[in-house]
């Protein structure tokens, strides 16, 4: 009762004093003296002081716990428990997260949410795998639950308000996120509401206001009930995540506007400024937009905003603490008339005991319409903020001071949930009168029916009419155009709506900070779908999932400081999808420990033997692209080296790496690679199985060894002359005896250079033809394979074959040209160098040679000094390419045999010819 007059005594005067007859300023300082003298000595404005440890009734408006003392979501900052009224109250508890609404496209971002990504996913496996093994229970929803909060709650420490809405929205079930929206269910609650509040206004059990408003939200109640509670407590949180700008304390508590005091107390007096010190001074000078001295003005617009940013963040507290420390108390006594009635308990010093006490305002209904009242009358943050106490929602969307998105979505949902619950008063007070119980305010029944007719509108709003609201202001900026808001305003609306934006906008995305908030929001929302009786489901759901997948795959891919955080979005594909594009994205990873380090990720988050798939799937695209060089190519093998147990994959690979070369004309870089990268980046320890591979790669090592054979007698054929260098001496002067000599001596040098440069030519030719012969004479025949073409199935298989094939045709040939090069041409080298030796070491070259073969220890006939030794050698080719034993003839086309017998019938030649000799 005391409260009901001292807030109705406040609001009476505030009316008056809106009219041109003011009364003098001692009179009207006085009443609120009178109210801010209440506001200290009551037990409302005593209970910080004398409250029960375990309760908190602190009149507040809390950004987290909303309705913990009275049952409205706008007024509180207490515990999780609250005993107040008598009745236990149990409160959401879920943890304040971030603090703004953007985030910063930086690495450290993309960290967090993979980090939130993969924890997630390992929990949610685990979970589904006890279900798989029949151990799904409570127990395991609960787990199911507190996995996604986790989730949510990292993610909204990105300071991005979805993931706050989606926190909220989880904690109350997978009903709150995929709320049905159509019309039909509107109608449905509409009818749901009004039922509710006849079945909650009866008297029998519930004694306060608070307690009737606090049966809304409870366990029992409807689910949108709950739902949009909780949404109003995320727009609290919101609003509280913002840096509120304070303004500079130039008054004091007992003086508002020190420097217009300081003027009227001057007796400085102009038609545009206030005339005295009253609180309603400013709004008599109405010609004047700046009606106060000096900085007054600027310093009331400074505080009244700063209270208007405490109000819509939930802390009434705050603003009320904000004008008194500024020199308004009067202003704290009229903004807290929002409390509902309540009984709370106190001790009492003087009996030792807790003692009930009446809280809040029993005539909420009629402030309210003296708010809205005021909220008409005065500008600017003011009006804001009356507008917003009064719930006057239309009035509150023309403010200047409430233009944002946010703003207007705050005010028309604490005008949906606030009219539902002066509904609800009413008709408590109603049953109250006709059953004649007397509780205080319940008497001024034509005031509350007023109050509802003015603010009847409110009460027809709903989720998606509050969106559409706001999608037709006048005003840019609260028309809710970007992708958060519209993504927030679909998870508001419910289901339909959702899924509406899901289906439009995913294929849009552009920015990459909005790229990867809906990507994790679509996987997210995946999961959900796919737990058993999950009300989530939607067609092509999986499809818009893998679409916004492979784009966050592919920018992550694009960013090298961000490929590290792929593996975990590639395991979400499906496998076939995943091994059809995750390789081309990782072809441009070159670091080896970032390699490592995604292969060690892939071994964990994947099925078994799909790591293995992926690393095969990309050394073959590198292998095959024409873009990349030599080096990148061979460096490929290097996926393939982290583990022993892929070691027959490498060998594999690094076959098809030397093929290619070799199809190329690149033996050089085949030989580097495979004797001097790969045994460093593979090591290779003894095993068992795999023969082809093996068997492959020691045909292509016998064959580089072969090249590279002859390639060392070509380069030994260039250095080394066939003839000496013979110094000229001028035997002229010389005796019989001094010539003998010097012809001696001169014999004795050529035939030791002869032997010395043959010899050489003779290794290298003798290396060269044992190389050669080994790919001519390898066993089963030269990468022969003995499986049927037509029995081959994959297409890899199919086409390492073609590979074979090619090389057998092209490679084979070629060898025997080689070795009948290096015949033909060792043996025209041996036949020059004998020429040379003539007339000094013999007179022929059958001499010459019997001379450099003696010493030699070979007979004429059998020495590679003979040039007829090295045809024979050519001549023996003619029975290599014949014989089936290696299926070397089977390589030859018609071109390459005509060129082959040409050769063949030039060596027969030569061998007659030397033969004759």
């Amino acid at each position: 009762v005391e409260a009901s007059r001292s807030y109705a005594a406040v609001s009476a005067q505030l009316e008056s004093w809106t009219s041109p007859k003011v009364g003098k300023l001692a009179s009207n300082w006085g009443v609120y003296e009178d109210a801010v003298q209440w506001m200290e000595t009551s037990p409302l404005g005593k209970q910080k002081d004398h409250i029960s440890p375990s309760i908190d009734v602190t009149p507040t408006r809390s950004p987290i716990d909303g309705d913990s003392t009275h049952g409205t979501p706008i007024m509180s900052n207490s515990a999780t428990k609250s005993t107040i009224g008598r009745l236990p109250i149990d409160l959401m508890d879920v943890p304040s997260i971030s603090k703004a609404f953007s985030a910063s496209a930086t690495s450290d971002n993309y960290r967090l949410y993979h980090d939130a990504m993969l924890r997630f996913l390992r929990s949610d496996q685990a979970t589904n795998q006890l279900a798989i093994l029949g151990e799904k229970n409570q127990s395991n929803s609960k787990d199911q639950l507190m996995i996604d909060l986790e989730y949510l709650q990292t993610l909204a420490g990105d300071n991005n308000a979805l993931w706050s809405l989606l926190l909220k929205l989880r904690s109350l079930g997978l009903d709150a996120i995929w709320m049905d929206d159509t019309k039909s269910t509107e109608d449905i609650q509409q009818r749901h509401i009004s039922d509710t509040l006849k079945k909650l206004s009866s008297p029998k059990l519930l004694h306060t206001h608070a307690q009737v408003i606090q049966s809304l939200y409870g366990e029992s109640s409807p689910m949108f009930f709950r739902r949009r509670k909780a949404l109003f407590q995320w727009l609290q949180e919101n609003n509280a995540r913002k840096d509120i700008k304070l303004p500079r304390k130039i008054a004091s508590s007992q003086n508002m506007w020190p420097e217009s005091t300081k003027a009227i107390r001057r007796g400085i007096t102009r038609p545009d400024k206030i005339q005295s010190i009253h609180p309603d001074a400013p709004f008599l000078i109405s010609e004047s937009r700046e009606p106060l001295f000096g900085d007054d003005g600027k310093h009331e617009k400074d505080l009244l905003q700063a209270c208007l940013n405490y109000i819509l963040a939930g802390r009434l507290d705050k603003a009320t603490q904000l004008c008194k420390a500024h020199g308004q108390p009067w202003r704290a006594a009229v903004w807290q008339g929002g409390q509902p009635f309540m009984i709370g308990t106190i001790p009492n010093e003087e009996k030792q005991s807790m003692v009930d006490v009446n809280m809040g305002n029993p005539c909420r209904l009629m402030w309210k319409s003296q708010c809205r009242r005021l909220a008409s009358v005065t500008v600017d943050e003011e009006a804001a903020i009356y507008s917003v106490l009064a719930n006057d929602a239309q009035k509150a969307l023309t403010s200047p001071c409430l233009r944002s998105w946010e703003s207007g979505l705050y005010v028309c949902v604490s005008s949906m949930i606030e009219r539902l619950e002066d509904e609800l008063i009413h008709l408590y007070n109603a049953q109250l009168r006709k059953s004649g119980r007397v509780l205080p305010g319940n008497n001024f029944e034509q005031e509350e029916l007023d109050h509802l007719l003015a603010t009847a509108n409110a009460a027809m709003f709903s989720e998606k009419s509050i969106i559409n609201t706001l999608a037709s202001s006048p005003y840019e900026e609260m028309k809710g155009k970007t992708i958060y808001q519209q993504i927030m305003a679909a998870f508001i609306q419910g289901r339909a709506a959702v899924i509406s934006f899901l289906q439009s906008q995913c294929s849009q995305l552009k920015d990459e900070q909005t790229l990867r908030t809906v990507t994790h929001l679509m996987l997210f929302i995946y999961s959900l779908s796919t737990r058993p009786g999950s009300p989530v489901q939607m067609d092509g759901l999986g499809k818009i999932k893998e679409d916004c997948l492979l784009r966050y795959l592919d920018h992550l891919a694009n960013r090298p400081d961000l490929v590290q955080f792929s593996v975990v979005y590639a395991a979400m594909l499906p496998t076939d999808t995943m091994l059809n594009v995750y390789p081309k994205l990782l072809t441009k990873v070159q670091v080896p420990s970032e390699r490592k380090e995604l292969w060690e990720q892939m071994k964990e988050l994947f099925k078994d033997g799909v790591d293995l798939r992926i690393l095969k799937g990309i050394v073959r695209l590198m292998i095959a692209d024409k873009g990349l060089n030599n080096v990148q190519k061979c460096q490929s093998i290097g996926w393939l080296s982290f583990t022993q147990d892929h070691y027959e994959e490498a060998l594999n690979h690094a076959n098809a790496i030397v093929r290619q070369l070799l199809l190329n004309e690149e033996a050089s870089v085949a030989n580097e690679f495979l004797w001097e990268y790969f045994p460093r980046v593979v090591q290779s320890e003894e095993q068992e199985g795999f023969f082809s591979t093996r068997r492959e790669h020691d045909a292509l090592q016998v064959y580089l060894e072969a090249n590279e054979a002859f390639e060392n007698w070509k380069e030994c054929m260039t250095e080394t002359l066939s003839f000496c260098k013979k110094d000229e001496l001028d035997k002229s002067k010389l005796n019989a005896m001094e010539k003998e000599i010097a012809l001696s001596m001169e014999k004795r040098q050529i035939i030791e250079e002869k032997q010395k440069v043959s010899g050489k030519i003779i290794d290298a030719a003798n290396a060269a033809r044992c190389k050669l012969n080994e790919v001519l004479t390898f066993d089963g025949g030269w990468l022969q394979e003995y499986d049927d073409e037509d029995d081959i199935e994959s297409s890899d298989e199919k086409q390492r074959a073609k590979e074979l094939k090619q090389l057998q045709s092209e490679l084979i040939p070629q060898v025997v040209f080689m070795a009948h090069n290096v015949y033909d041409e060792t043996a025209t080298w041996m036949k020059n160098m004998l020429a040379d030796a003539i007339p000094l070491v013999g007179n022929t070259e059958n001499e010459v040679l019997c001379v450099l073969a003696q010493d030699g220890g070979d007979s004429p006939t059998t020495t590679p000094l003979a040039p007829l030794y090295w045809l024979r050698h050519a001549e023996g080719l003619a029975e290599r390419v014949a014989s089936e034993e290696y299926n070397v003839y089977d390589c030859f086309g018609q071109k390459y045999l005509r060129r082959f017998l040409g050769y063949m019938e030039d060596v027969f030649i030569r061998i007659l010819e030397e033969s004759a000799s």
